[in-house]
């Protein structure tokens, strides 16, 4: 067997001979697939290249194939899957370790994280921090060998292009199954960055079982139905503090409803909220002004209320735009008391119908 320096954990170029995926890139690494072990090495072991001691060596199965790699037993604690694959200040520090020495120690510390982190590794990650597009690109490579037409299907949707005709049979030999697990707790889910992030629940369903659905989906934007006299129940639910995008449209919430959820202590990631035709008065207006529990909150979508708070446009221009915003004096009024507020900011109102989009924001 060739020799390789033991502290190369960096695959190397694809030679002529090498095999591509998990395998080929652990015989890059220097490692060997169950299988292959080396003449007279016992088994659970393995002489490193230079070295005279014996190390452990940890028995992965991912995707139906066992790969074995080293395991320095001083840094395989378990602190966490952000920091196994490579998340975070912490984390980086340690992959740069185990990634070499000298010069490049940063780009070998991500290129050795994203060859040692799992598809299930990635996945965790992706749950928790959804907003990670990187985190997916790296899962789509992660899964290329086992399932192609998933991982294409990221891709297409990460690069943001128009999916040809192979790629629309993909989508729908992929999309159907990505929410299997939890598809009976849901009233309707779509794709986006080739996960689910979008999906439709009843509130009750949400507050009893909510959890399970966030432990399998990378859910960015909820919307609910049946919200009516469960607003205190739905913003005490932790899986909350996940969304950007939150859409109670067409729930008779009321005053009470909305002060509910302004009061909720999970809301700190926020962005777009959607109030439309949810009988919001004066007092649910200022409470949603008056909340410090809204950081991130941008856009609030209020038409079909009995109080106008937001700006809108006046007139009709050619492109379909108002020829002139205005403010109405309780906009006005709560963001001069409580602002200035993103959401109460006059811009929205020269938006086409003076609507904006939960991913524009």
């Amino acid at each position: 067997m060739r020799q390789r320096p033991h502290d190369r954990l960096v695959p190397g170029p694809l030679r002529h001979g090498d095999r591509e995926g998990p395998v080929g890139v652990a015989d890059r690494l220097g490692h060997h697939t169950v299988g292959q072990r080396p003449r007279g090495e016992p088994h659970g072991q393995r002489v490193l290249p230079g070295r005279t001691d014996l190390e452990p060596v940890r028995a992965d199965r991912h995707h139906g194939v066992d790969l074995r790699v080293r395991c320095d037993l001083r840094q395989c604690d378990p602190r966490g899957v952000q920091d196994r694959v490579g998340v975070g200040v912490r984390s980086t520090q340690a992959v740069e370790g185990r990634a070499g020495h000298g010069t490049g120690g940063e780009r070998a510390g991500r290129r050795y994280a994203a060859v040692m982190a799992t598809p299930a590794e990635l996945y965790a990650a992706i749950l928790a921090d959804p907003d990670d597009l990187d985190l997916r690109r790296r899962y789509a490579d992660a899964i290329e060998a086992t399932d192609p037409d998933h991982a294409e299907v990221i891709r297409i949707d990460l690069a943001g292009t128009r999916p040809d005709r192979a790629a629309a049979l993909r989508y729908r030999r992929v999309v159907p199954r990505l929410a299997a697990p939890v598809a009976d707790l849901l009233v309707d889910w779509k794709v986006r960055n080739g996960l689910v992030e979008l999906v439709t629940m009843t509130a009750r369903t949400f507050v009893d079982r909510g959890a399970e659905v966030f432990a399998h989906l990378p859910v960015r934007h909820l919307t609910l139905v049946d919200a009516a006299g469960l607003m205190p129940d739905v913003a005490g639910v932790a899986g909350l503090g996940r969304l950007v995008a939150l859409d109670l449209s067409d729930n008779p919430i009321g005053d009470d409803g909305v002060a509910a959820l302004a009061g909720s202590p999970h809301l700190g990631r926020l962005r777009w909220l959607g109030l439309a035709n949810c009988g919001v008065g004066p007092a649910g207006a200022e409470a949603l002004a008056a909340s410090r529990k809204l950081p991130a909150l941008r856009y609030v979508e209020l038409w079909g209320n009995p109080v106008e708070v937001v700006a809108k446009g006046v007139g009709q221009d050619i492109d379909g735009r108002p020829v002139a915003v205005e403010m109405p004096p309780l906009g006005r009024e709560l963001d001069e008391r409580y602002g200035p507020l993103p959401w109460l900011d006059i811009q929205w109102g020269w938006r086409l119908l003076g609507v904006a989009r939960w991913d524009e924001v």
